[in-house]
């Protein structure tokens, strides 16, 4: 009798959960289409990339792997919420579609909460010990990052410089 209630008990919940997690309080972070690269258009070195691949994209862009126990309620919703607000912070997968301006202040923050130790969070660090940054992985993402942010003011100072050639050419009349 008492197996017969624990085994009710057990597929109660466990169907809640299934039907919760059809439940979407963040909106439906999955749907979001997961093609393209991450850091499209901009100059990353390989090594570097595998690191924010592997240990940031599943945040903080659209290339997001769902394990298994995702799909339960209230796992699910803790795992949705913690993409949703990675997403909103930076999401790495809209990079050729920002501006230079944002681009470079994305970069800051990449290698400041790099270096600060404070990405990834505490809490999904201890879920995921594999996304914990070394060392090495934060000295080189905060290289690149300083690198980056060079080239793309360099490049805005070319454009700018170039703007400046085409105006006086068109109003001299040449």
């Amino acid at each position: 009798m008492k197996r017969r209630r624990t085994m009710a008990v057990g597929a109660l919940l466990l169907a809640a959960s299934v039907g919760l997690s059809f439940v979407h309080p963040w909106g439906d972070v999955r749907s979001v289409s997961s093609s393209g690269q991450i850091l499209d258009g901009s100059t990353v070195p390989d090594d570097v990339r595998k690191v924010l691949e592997k240990k940031c994209a599943d945040c903080h862009s659209n290339q997001t792997h769902w394990p298994a126990y995702s799909r339960f309620a209230p796992t699910s919703w803790l795992m949705e919420h913690d993409v949703y607000a990675g997403r909103a912070a930076a999401n790495l997968s809209r990079w050729e579609g920002m501006s230079a301006d944002d681009r470079i202040a994305m970069l800051t923050r990449i290698a400041a909460e790099a270096r600060s130790g404070e990405m990834p969070t505490r809490p999904y660090a201890i879920a995921h010990p594999a996304t914990r940054l070394t060392e090495s992985d934060k000295q080189e993402i905060a290289a690149w990052a300083r690198a980056e942010r060079k080239r793309i003011r360099t490049e805005i100072a070319e454009q700018k410089i170039t703007g400046q050639k085409e105006r006086k050419k068109h109003e001299t009349g040449q």
